[in-house]
């Protein structure tokens, strides 16, 4: 059940984050980035979720992936998970992948689930952009659809 759940909650997460419109640009400065934190927070939480998935899938128990040195770290999770041929099943491109990287300090640090005044008076200088995170979190959920789906 643990791959199916983990991917129902991936793809639930995903879908939340995309039906979101981004942020209207501030009127006072518009050539400033509008200030985001809902939807990196959902397609980061939609990305440890399928990297989860995956995991699960190798034979990792929820338990073992739920704390220690996974939790909420995606750089740590992406890591088992390529080291577990993630590649073979998923094709995240580089550019990607450092994507998942850079937003794991914020995703972890909880920034965006709570106020975090210097990096959001900063823009979050090492945010990835959201829309390859989005495409990230896409190619988890439909390439690991059919395997979730037929895990015992």
């Amino acid at each position: 059940m643990a791959p199916l759940a983990l991917h129902m909650y991936a793809d639930a997460y995903l879908n939340a984050a995309r039906s979101l419109p981004p942020p209207d640009a501030p009127l006072a400065a518009p050539s400033r980035v509008p200030f985001e934190q809902v939807r990196p927070f959902l397609v980061c939480h939609s990305i440890e979720l399928g990297l989860k998935a995956f995991l699960s899938l190798q034979g990792f128990e929820m338990l073992e992936l739920a704390g220690g040195p996974y939790g909420h770290n995606l750089e740590a999770i992406l890591k088992k998970a390529d080291e577990k041929r993630l590649g073979a099943s998923v094709g995240l491109t580089e550019v990607q992948r450092a994507a998942v990287r850079h937003a794991s300090d914020y995703y972890a640090g909880k920034a965006f689930e709570y106020p975090a005044v210097g990096e959001a008076v900063c823009g979050y200088p090492g945010m990835p952009v959201i829309e390859t995170l989005l495409e990230v979190a896409a190619l988890l959920v439909d390439s690991l659809r059919q395997p979730c789906t037929e895990a015992k």
